[in-house]
């Protein structure tokens, strides 16, 4: 498995690097993997409203449990989208007081909805 360590300095820009960024960067370092078909139209300013498309998460499969490479697709209380990449059994994402590593736990007990999507074409699941 490969270190996040390089992942865990990017710095939150509401308008220029949020949460799909860091999913996007992630995919390429940690798995040579560009995530970007799944998030078209989702890499502006996060004060554009962040809701994944129904041909986006086409790209994908709903799965019950997350595996290495996963998409987590979460909803905040007041009903915004998150995602973040599943990898070595938490989530990495990145919130606005930086990139966070967490368990499932963690994740499920701060958001109101959690779902997972195992992306079609991903090359572990070829």
């Amino acid at each position: 498995m490969k270190s996040i360590d390089s992942l865990l300095s990017r710095k939150f820009d509401r308008d220029n690097y949020h949460c799909v960024h860091l999913l996007i960067d992630a995919g390429k370092h940690l798995f040579e993997y560009d995530f970007s078909h799944c998030f078209l139209g989702l890499t502006g300013s996060i004060d554009d409203k962040l809701i994944p498309t129904k041909s986006a998460m086409q790209q994908g499969n709903l799965v019950a449990k997350p595996s290495t490479g996963t998409i987590v697709l979460m909803m905040t209380l007041d009903n915004r989208h998150h995602v973040g990449l599943y990898y070595c059994g938490r989530v990495l994402h990145l919130s606005e007081t930086g990139p966070r590593f967490e368990t499932m736990r963690t994740i499920k007990r701060q958001y109101k909805k959690v779902r997972f999507y195992d992306v079609k074409d991903f090359p572990q699941r070829a």
